[in-house]
């Protein structure tokens, strides 16, 4: 993008003192042209001087597909204002910047370009681009841009960046930061459930002497935990806590529901059901008996319509629910992956509600599983014509079992919205250190992030503010708690992830 808008007494363009107006807008230079006439008679006319007469127009990197393919189409935005040149996604980890040719315009007013390069590994000092525009330039040190009009009335120095990621943008890192467990007040826990609610990440945790453990953060980067002991006044089946917009949700292990607005104190509701689905905004959504028959339940009731379920919908191991909101849908639609079905087969669907109705949306594309974990993040891809990245929002599956007893260690991503999946690029997989398992948390925190700005970049992403020279910035970070072992063991870790782009101090 070009953001026309310097201004004559700008100290990023320099104005021969001799020809300044006092008003400091326009520079008027009196020049003798010839013009062809029948009797060669010379006339004198005014140029009116500009900024404008000063600013790069374009800038592009010719193609060269030993350094990468489409190399001519990466984008780069010109900051006229403050006098850099840069491209805002950066080149792959490993790209050869230090012999490129740059094509780059500007106004016909310019009768001197200077490329100054400075600490390049391969080659320093300066080039008249003028006289060669094609002679090659190394990125890898500092490189200015040096422009003037005639007799340097005008001119300009800008800085150009050719950035280059130094990890791989679109790989998931984790990190155990220093063995973080989960947050009981015993060693060992047995069992847990974590999830988000309004904004706290809630942990409930069995103990290894059968007490329980509720603990809230509203810092999980910083690990910080209030872990406080509860008793409940029956047996709570802990994997079904959920988290509605206004309350926590949850079934004891005869599937009486109880309800509580703080964890603590909890109230019989009523209702008894065979398994929670999860929650749908204000509401908990699941399965009941009435009449000896299956039916789909919601509490409190509000537009579902309530029907048998589906012989392929799953009764139990489904995944956790998600909900998707955005302008494309009418209303916020909920999302579940796999599961075992009645008749004790293990499901490869992908289940949507719409506050209404429950329906298949795809079969295939990740395995038949028990007990996966659903994330809803985000990802990155290539536009064709202009090599800029889009974000998408994405849904990955972690973990799980298979129909032959063994876990899912395999990632699989969905970018349009759960109907088809695929196995996820190499760049996604889970490392090596991180354990198959089973019914493992997977909660999506942002943190601010904060990084220098005095650079003059400008932003993009997730909730950006710019104040003084500094940038913040919403980062998404998954948290991957718990989860089982093949042996039903339950994993006493918090696994860390991100998206290393969306670490990247985000530009435009």
């Amino acid at each position: 993008m070009f953001h026309f808008n310097l201004h004559a007494n700008s100290n990023n363009v320099k104005i021969s003192n001799t020809l300044r107006r006092t008003s400091g807008i326009f520079l008027t230079v009196a020049a003798a042209l010839s013009i062809a006439s029948c009797n060669s008679k010379k006339e004198e006319t005014e140029i009116y001087l500009t900024p404008s007469n000063v600013a790069v127009t374009s800038f592009v990197l010719n193609a060269d597909d030993d350094v990468m393919e489409n190399l001519d189409s990466v984008f780069f935005s010109i900051d006229l204002e403050n006098g850099v040149i840069f491209n805002a996604d950066s080149l792959p980890v490993g790209t050869k910047i230090d012999k490129l040719v740059a094509d780059i315009k500007y106004s016909s007013y310019i009768t001197k370009a200077t490329i100054k390069m400075e600490d390049g590994e391969t080659r320093t000092g300066e080039i008249d681009y003028i006289e060669s525009p094609t002679d090659s330039i190394d990125f890898t040190g500092k490189v200015v841009l040096s422009i003037s009009t005639d007799n340097d009335e005008l001119s300009r120095d800008y800085l150009i960046k050719v950035n280059v990621h130094k990890e791989k943008s679109d790989s998931l890192m984790w990190f155990n930061r220093e063995n973080e467990k989960l947050p009981s007040r015993l060693d060992n826990p047995k069992n847990q459930k974590s999830l988000n609610f309004n904004g706290t990440v809630v942990s409930l945790i069995e103990e290894k002497d059968g007490t329980y453990t509720y603990s809230t953060s509203t810092d999980i980067y910083g690990k910080v935990w209030q872990k406080r002991a509860v008793t409940f006044p029956f047996a709570p089946n802990v994997r079904s806590l959920c988290a509605t917009t206004s309350s926590l949700i949850i079934l004891d292990k005869a599937g009486a529901m109880y309800e509580s607005a703080d964890g603590l104190a909890w109230t019989a509701t009523g209702e008894t059901w065979s398994a929670m689905l999860g929650a749908y905004l204000d509401t908990a959504v699941g399965i009941k008996t009435e009449g000896g028959v299956n039916v789909y339940a919601q509490y409190p009731m509000k537009n579902l319509n309530v029907s048998t379920i589906d012989p392929e919908f799953p009764i139990t191991g489904f995944s956790n629910f998600e909900i998707l909101a955005n302008k494309w849908t009418t209303s916020p639609v909920g999302f579940l992956v796999g599961g075992e079905c009645a008749d004790g087969s293990l499901s490869d669907a992908t289940w949507a509600f719409d506050g209404y109705n429950w329906i298949k949306l795809a079969d295939g594309g990740v395995p038949n599983l028990r007990g996966t974990s659903l994330i809803p993040y985000y990802g990155f891809r290539y536009t064709a014509s202009d090599w800029k990245q889009t974000e998408y929002p994405v849904w990955m599956v972690i973990g799980g079992t298979l129909s032959d007893g063994k876990q899912n260690t395999l990632v699989y991503i969905s970018y349009d919205n759960g109907v088809n999946w695929s196995k996820g690029s190499e760049s996604l997989q889970l490392p090596e250190v991180i354990p198959a398992m089973t019914d493992c948390d997977c909660l999506v925190v942002q943190r601010r992030e904060k990084a220098n700005f005095s650079d003059a970049w400008k932003t993009r992403s997730h909730n950006i503010e710019v104040d003084g020279d500094f940038i913040y910035w919403d980062c998404p970070y998954i948290y991957m708690m718990g989860g089982f072992s093949v042996s039903g063991n339950l994993y006493n870790t918090i696994w860390q992830g991100v998206l290393a782009r969306l670490t990247f101090t985000p530009v435009i």
